[in-house]
């Protein structure tokens, strides 16, 4: 009974380990994508003459 539980939380702490390491992949590409798009608005704003 204990063996089956130990296997069980190992397995789940596995899957944890693999959705955040995902997820964080995910955050940096969705940040990066922000900023690219927030400087691009920037210099469209810039040269458009809005600043």
């Amino acid at each position: 009974m204990a063996i089956e539980r130990s296997i069980k939380n190992l397995l789940l702490l596995v899957l944890a380990i693999v959705i955040v390491a995902f997820l964080w992949r995910t955050m940096w590409f969705l940040g990066g994508l922000a900023i690219f798009a927030i400087v691009v608005y920037f210099v469209y704003q810039l040269l458009k003459g809005n600043l």
